[in-house]
């Protein structure tokens, strides 16, 4: 069974490209801390976002950490998102900001962020990793040229190696 932990960012642009799905695709369950479905259900968060959490689909729980990690120089939510993962033995914890990744490493959890999920669904035949992209720039997701260059460079030779195979 895949288990995923998500936090905050990822599912708020995942919600946004409309391609929150691929999460059941890829994963038997998606569970988000207490603390991420608050900031998704907050007025700052757009509407789509918010509309979306009122309600979510039966593959997405909503947990609390038990025990809480001390990291003070990361967001509570990212803290909460880091606990959650080893608690539950999390197959992967969902995360982009670099600097809670690493703190999540340094607690044994292994994390991807949402370009590494969009290669991996790309990988599956589930979306088109140039289209979702695009879709992602338009959003306020912060990703390098350089990431998406090498994203799409990794796309098209593992296209050209299926197509080869076939």
């Amino acid at each position: 069974m895949i288990l995923i932990v998500a936090d905050t960012g990822p599912i708020n642009y995942l919600i946004q490209i409309g391609l929150v799905g691929l999460l059941a695709q890829v994963a038997s369950k998606t569970v988000l801390p207490e603390s991420v479905a608050a900031e998704l259900a907050a007025a700052a968060a757009p509407e789509i976002v918010r509309a979306w959490m009122t309600s979510p689909p039966p593959w997405v729980e909503v947990r609390t950490a038990s025990q809480p990690i001390e990291a003070p120089d990361i967001a509570v939510a990212d803290r909460e998102a880091i606990a959650l993962a080893r608690e539950l033995g999390s197959s992967v914890l969902l995360m982009d900001d670099q600097q809670a990744r690493r703190c999540a490493a340094s607690h044994g959890v292994v994390t991807m962020g949402t370009l590494g999920l969009l290669e991996v669904a790309a990988s599956r035949g589930f979306v088109s990793l140039p289209v979702a992209l695009e879709k992602l720039r338009a959003t306020s997701c912060f990703l390098s040229d350089e990431l998406i260059k090498n994203a799409l460079l990794r796309d098209e030779a593992r296209r050209h190696t299926q197509a080869r195979d076939v």
